[in-house]
């Protein structure tokens, strides 16, 4: 282990790596460790970690991209870890102390080397001291003579938010620009995924899509199912890879994008990318071409193979010539990964590591397919989700949690948190004919502050849940500038967020996700109620007169009042209702 002032150094290798560390002050509070290793020659790099102490001061809670609803503080022997790689994670992790404010953000301007960033409380010295680690090379690294990386720390006591919507652009500076999205990408979408699962159907489909289009959605994704004929037998994608359209399921598919079209709707095709069934035809071409077997009977296909990556390519490419479809839900993605009996690189592949050949897979796909039609939606997921791998997609879902409201919350908040200029979609909401209008209205409240996805059969549901979506919708569409570009401001992670607002120019939308008061600040305000007890409380210290309405889960205006100068009062607001101040 070696000391650069209060860094050290260590690498898991015997071998004398040459390697120089030098720290410099950005600004008050901002310190940027560049780190250089010179390896002597071409080889596979052993981890090299960089370690650093802090005081265990004011240190509440930590959080990183893939954290989930986890915000604790672990000791040595369970650290918490934000795995970074092309293909999974994203090179940051933060710790937050009182009144949600930042204590410390660890961003490394690496996003597709495998890394770690790792925090824990070291309580074996008794010297009360919290302590971060980089570990570089912590996964599959390609062969390199030398390296070179920087790790930003960020100790300001600002809102933890404010210092994390600092890393993006400085991972941009670093060479991740995301582009521009097309519009598209954040338009209200339904799936067919949790209503229809394996056994979508063009008329029943269309049918719903016909009652979609008048609520408001703009777009459809045809999920799994469509790429086999009857229904399915055996484990979910024994049949992937042939990516031929089921005749029995949408005989026309040209004529059925054409239908969604018509109603003024975009189509998105689901294609799990990796994935070679043992019951597809293809199997036969590419079974020694894969990395591992999954044990819901799917292989997943080898990327550092060209012809692995040039059949996707042209699977992709013949679906936008041949049925006229508008973009891809790119899935699995982050399945691509080395297992302790994939095979080793071989002159059969021009890639050595499987990071590299999926960036290359994905840079292939978006500029051939752009060569056919412009403004492509390209849906990914958590948690493929880093700075690199994002620069080749516009929409990024929260990951699968059916009817799990709070894990859609908490997704969609670790996601906004990056600050990515691509459309944070929620997972698909679900619920049936039997759930009451309160409990509806409850799931579209926890992804107020995403691109609202649903999963619903709409032709069986109530005419109140109709409404509700309806009028959920043109609220969000009215407004959607400041839910998706305004300043995010989630509060207390440490609660799975109980208070969310974004914030515009002239107007803030917040939604209270527990029982507390809300503070007027001086801007006019909605307020949503998604607590459990009748009625806000509705605090004034900015001493203004101030005209109040009330409105219920519909949009229907229930009552009028006013809130005087320097007082606090319990507004009649009904749960799911809305709170407008002004």
């Amino acid at each position: 282990m070696q000391s650069y002032g209060r860094y050290f150094v260590s690498s898991a290798s015997d071998a004398d790596y040459n390697i120089r560390l030098r720290s410099r002050n950005i600004s008050d509070g901002i310190e940027e460790v560049s780190i250089y290793i010179d390896f002597g020659k071409s080889i596979t790099p052993e981890k090299v970690s960089v370690m650093w102490e802090a005081d265990m001061v004011d240190v509440l809670y930590s959080g990183h991209p893939c954290c989930g609803g986890n915000h604790s503080l672990p000791q040595s022997w369970c650290p918490v870890r934000s795995p970074s790689r092309f293909g999974f994670g994203a090179p940051v992790l933060y710790t937050i102390g009182e009144n949600s404010l930042n204590s410390c953000t660890v961003a490394v301007n690496d996003a597709s080397t495998p890394l770690s960033i790792k925090f824990w409380v070291d309580d074996f010295p008794q010297e009360y001291k919290v302590k971060y680690e980089v570990v570089f090379f912590d996964g599959d690294p390609e062969p390199i003579s030398e390296y070179e990386a920087v790790i930003r720390i960020d100790t300001r006591k600002i809102p933890y938010y404010e210092a994390l919507a600092c890393v993006y652009p400085w991972w941009r500076e670093n060479g991740y620009v995301i582009p521009e999205i097309p519009s598209a990408a954040e338009d209200a979408l339904y799936s067919s995924w949790y209503n229809f699962h394996q056994m979508p159907e063009s008329v029943a489909l269309l049918n719903d899509l016909e009652i979609a289009s008048v609520l408001g959605f703009k777009t459809v994704i045809i999920d799994d199912g469509w790429q086999f004929e009857g229904e399915p037998r055996g484990p979910f994608y024994s049949k992937c890879g042939d990516w031929v359209v089921a005749n029995d399921k949408f005989p026309d598919l040209v004529k059925f994008t054409e239908d969604v079209h018509s109603l003024g709707m975009k189509l998105i095709l689901w294609f799990a990318v990796p994935f070679i069934g043992p019951d597809s035809e293809i199997y036969e071409r590419f079974k020694d071409k894969v990395l591992y077997y999954r044990n819901d009977r799917t292989f997943v296909a080898d990327p550092r193979y060209p012809e692995i990556r040039r059949y996707i390519t042209d699977t992709y490419c013949r679906f936008l010539r041949e049925y006229g479809i508008d973009g891809f839900k790119l899935d699995f993605v982050d399945c691509i990964r080395l297992k302790d009996e994939s095979p080793s690189y071989n002159s059969g592949m021009d890639y050595i590591t499987v990071d590299e050949a999926v960036k290359a897979l994905l840079t292939q796909i978006t500029e051939e397919t752009a060569k056919i039609k412009n403004d492509i939606l390209f849906e990914y997921r958590q948690n493929y989700i880093g700075p690199a791998i994002n620069m080749y997609g516009n929409m990024l879902r929260v990951g699968d949690c059916a009817y799990d409201s709070v894990t859609n919350k908490t997704g969609i908040v670790n996601l906004r948190l990056l600050g990515y200029p691509v459309a944070v979609h929620s997972d698909m909401l679900y619920w049936s004919r039997d759930e009451s209008i309160t409990l509806c209205a409850f799931q579209l409240l926890n992804v107020m502050f995403s691109v609202p996805q649903i999963s619903v059969v709409l032709a069986d549901s109530t005419e109140e849940q109709k409404a509700l979506l309806t009028h959920f919708l043109s609220y969000w569409n009215e407004n959607r500038d400041i839910l998706l570009h305004g300043k995010f401001i989630p509060l207390h992670p440490e609660n799975n967020y109980p208070v969310i607002t974004a914030e515009g120019k002239d107007k803030q939308i917040t939604v209270l996700y527990s029982d507390m008061p809300f503070t007027y600040s001086g801007k006019s305000a909605d307020v949503f109620h998604n607590g459990e007890k009748h009625g806000i409380i509705l605090e004034n210290p900015e001493n203004k007169a101030l005209a109040v309405e009330v409105y219920d889960c519909f949009g229907v205006l229930i009552e009028k009042t006013s809130a005087a100068p320097q007082s606090i009062i319990r507004v009649p607001v009904p749960v799911r209702g809305m709170l407008s101040v002004r």
